[in-house]
């Protein structure tokens, strides 16, 4: 609410500035809405993959935990994949910003997992993580 409220300060000081000195150029185009300005993201838009833990007991599992930021919510999940030396079998979004993928990976080799991530927008952004890949 109170970024309408300086929006609003903020165009009106606008109006009367461009009144005292002659007003603007004449143009075609619109004046910007506030609902445009709020519209705009604050950051761009953000993967970061925040853990890939192994989980097998034994066998080489693991989860990674992926989460999208910044950009225009809601975000659409392209997926999560193994590049090297994994492979995922289950994904699941956690919540509205988090997805967790489930996988497979060669012990004593290092893994490398992909996670991709849309805004409403249409911006994508991708980030990898490499992990070794151990069993307890």
């Amino acid at each position: 609410m109170q970024r309408i409220h300086l929006f609003r300060s903020i165009l009106a000081a606008t109006v009367l500035l461009q009144a005292a000195c002659g007003g603007p150029a004449p143009t075609d185009s619109p004046a910007p809405t506030e609902e445009a300005a709020l519209e705009q993201p604050l950051t761009p838009l953000t993967a970061t993959i925040t853990s890939c833990t192994m989980s097998g007991f034994g066998r080489p599992n693991f989860t990674c935990t992926g989460v999208a930021s910044g950009g225009t919510p809601p975000y659409l999940f392209l997926g999560m994949m193994g590049l090297a030396n994994a492979t995922l079998f289950t994904m699941m979004p956690m919540w509205d910003d988090t997805l967790v993928g489930n996988g497979r990976c060669t012990e004593s080799l290092q893994a490398q997992v992909r996670f991709e991530v849309m805004d409403s927008a249409y911006n994508t952004t991708s980030v990898d993580a490499f992990f070794p890949c151990t069993v307890f």
